[in-house]
């Protein structure tokens, strides 16, 4: 059952927009007012960005995202990653590396209300730093910041209305060693129990993994073999998570 999620985006290109950051990026903006001229000073986006906003205008080949991981490559091109990527996560390692080069900072706010978090007051305060000519690993900082607060309070506020006592932080975006730290600086003193990915990824690979395990689970094999299935799942599934409690 999903409780929670980032608020719907567009992601103009599909697949392809993963590797352009800032035809993420046209995606997320298109959903925001009173944007600046991101072709223009500071933030120079390429005509792609003009290319990406014209498939949102005509609804051609764009669909429906609520990708922690693209929200991420467009901050990076709001703070000047506008070129191609050459790998998968790229500016959000980018967008990290840019972040631990300032100290912690005020964190930018990513409400999340009735079920969803709302990135638009993230990005705008990222546009306006911008313009205003704050340091990049400044806004870059906060912009983390933001999103660890506002999964904190997602968590907290999930974590009651379900009664549960346990969370797991997976998922591509966690593989953003800053965001975990910040988050268990968040959960420091806390009740909660956190689980993250040891030793099998947080990020596709994890899926992968587990695509393939539900296919044995559901393969007409004989009982016996689903069996033998079932407990190797769960040996491994308890011996590939790190429990720690954040306190």
């Amino acid at each position: 059952m999903r409780v929670g999620h980032l608020r719907q985006a567009l992601l103009p290109g599909g697949d392809a927009a993963a590797a352009f950051p800032v035809q993420a990026a046209a995606g997320f903006l298109s959903h925001m007012d009173g944007l600046p001229d991101v072709l223009a000073w500071p933030f120079h986006f390429p005509t792609r960005y003009l290319e990406a906003a014209e498939l949102i205008r005509k609804n051609v080949r764009t669909f429906a995202t609520t990708s922690a991981g693209r929200l991420f490559d467009a901050a990076a091109a709001l703070l000047g990653f506008t070129r191609e990527t050459t790998f998968e996560g790229q500016a959000a390692m980018w967008l990290q590396q840019l972040a631990q080069r300032a100290d912690s900072m005020d964190a930018y706010s990513f409400p999340f209300d009735r079920s969803e978090l709302d990135f638009r007051p993230l990005l705008a305060r990222v546009m306006e730093d911008r313009r205003m000519g704050r340091a990049r690993e400044e806004i870059a900082r906060a912009f983390q910041r933001g999103v660890a607060n506002g999964v904190a309070q997602a968590v907290e506020e999930l974590r009651e209305e379900h009664a549960a006592d346990t969370v797991v932080l997976s998922g591509g975006v966690f593989q953003n060693e800053l965001l975990l730290a910040d988050l268990k600086e968040r959960f420091l003193g806390s009740a909660i129990e956190i689980w993250t990915n040891h030793e099998v990824p947080a990020n596709d690979g994890g899926i992968s993994l587990g695509q393939a395990a539900l296919a044995v689970f559901r393969a007409e094999s004989t009982a016996d073999a689903a069996g033998t299935m079932g407990a190797f799942a769960n040996e491994k599934a308890l011996s590939e998570c790190t429990n720690f409690r954040l306190r």
